[in-house]
């Protein structure tokens, strides 16, 4: 639209789809559709998405046909329209003024999220629960282990993190999950793989971890058992070095491994691979496909770590392990558990509301806070905010 053919004041909306973040002095229009992005640090652009945003203004401003000739505003809005991510309507076609539903994600409070997301700290506690993780080894209780478990919903992921020479002596345990019909897995380390007895080995999946220096020998081992046994399994490399990463390139070459991931490990000395090869850029950032929902979930959970809880061998549970304890289940119900970690704990609604990333137009777009920002004792993980 060229500047001679405006003639009358518009009508400005954007599409409900489009996510908005105005920090200080910088602007981003995500489409959450297909990606496209458009960014600005245009004052006049700003304010006019400011308008936008006021929840008065029903999702529509009105764009003066002063304004609408303003080279910025004009350039904006042909690229928003190139980019089907908002529109402008004349004022003489509509009797009145339009109203656009934009979603708007508005918790200041851990009680409004309660509310929001239909739970009290008392009810239905246990509905946010999804997964468990439970180590098992020398000292672990089995038969109180085995009590514990069965207070817990059906529905749930269960990882059992052990050493195969001690977990295989757990008889009643592993029977208990043979009748268990929720999602099991076995995480261990490649060189402890031993065959479970026949009756139990189709109802676990494994992931198996693997470090360096690997011992030849024993990976054959694992590799053969796993394979005689046609069980399901993952690979998980651990990696800390450019060098190690290579050298895993070339293994899984060699043995034809299809399934694996590559978990990078900080020592305390090895912050510059991972700056190389964790910390994110720009088109990092924006490259992940983002939903409207999931969007509004990085402002209120952290993706990582909700609904999870870890026990050790000796009962102690934590939502985090690098947060306080949430209680024993020995002396602890899991509903006490939950609730600690929901009205005192900081690892479920862990957010990045922290600096720098509160300074960042992308800071509901970038992946929840992990635990590498805690040990690397950063808070954010990226090159767009040194």
């Amino acid at each position: 639209m060229k500047y001679k053919e405006i003639t009358t004041d518009y009508w400005f909306t954007i599409e409900p789809y489009v996510f908005i973040s105005i920090v200080n002095n910088s602007l981003l229009l995500y489409n959450t559709l297909d990606g496209k992005t458009i960014e600005s640090d245009k004052a006049d652009v700003i304010e006019l998405l400011g308008e936008i945003l006021k929840k008065e203004n029903c999702g529509v401003a009105l764009l003066k046909k002063e304004v609408y000739k303003h080279d910025d505003i004009n350039a904006f809005v042909s690229e928003l329209r190139e980019k089907f991510m908002g529109d402008v309507i004349d004022v003489s076609l509509s009797k009145g003024k339009p109203v656009q539903l934009l979603p708007f994600f508005n918790l200041s409070s851990k009680h409004e999220l309660y509310k929001k997301m239909n739970f009290s700290p008392r009810k239905n506690i246990l509905e946010n629960l999804s997964e468990i993780n439970i180590y098992v080894d020398c000292k672990t209780d089995e038969a109180n282990l085995i009590s514990f478990f069965k207070s817990l919903p059906d529905r749930l992921i269960i990882n059992i993190v052990s050493d195969m020479n001690i977990l295989v002596k757990y008889s009643e345990l592993l029977s208990f999950f043979y009748r268990y019909s929720s999602s099991k897995n076995i995480i261990c380390s490649y060189d402890t793989i031993l065959p479970l007895p026949s009756i139990f080995k189709n109802i676990f999946s494994y992931r198996v971890s693997v470090d360096f220096p690997i011992d030849i020998d024993k990976w054959n081992d694992s590799k053969q058992t796993l394979l005689n046994q046609a069980l399901s399994f993952e690979y998980v490399f651990d990696v800390s070095t450019m060098e190690e990463y290579e050298l895993i390139e070339q293994f899984v070459e060699e043995f034809s491994i299809e399934k694996y991931r590559i978990n990078p490990i900080y020592t305390g000395s090895n912050l510059s691979f991972f700056e190389k090869n964790v910390f994110l850029t720009k088109d990092d950032i924006l490259s992940t496909s983002m939903t409207v929902k999931k969007i509004f979930a990085n402002q209120a959970i952290n993706l990582f770590d909700f609904g999870k809880i870890t026990i050790m061998s000796n009962g102690d549970a934590y939502a985090n392990v690098n947060y306080p304890l949430l209680g024993n289940i020995y002396t602890h119900s899991i509903h006490e558990i939950v609730y600690n970690e929901i009205e005192k704990g900081k690892s479920w609604l862990r957010i990045r509301n922290q600096f720098p990333c509160d300074n960042c137009v992308y800071q509901w777009i970038c992946p929840s806070p992990s635990n590498y920002e805690i040990a690397i004792g950063r808070s954010n993980l990226c090159h767009v905010i040194k």
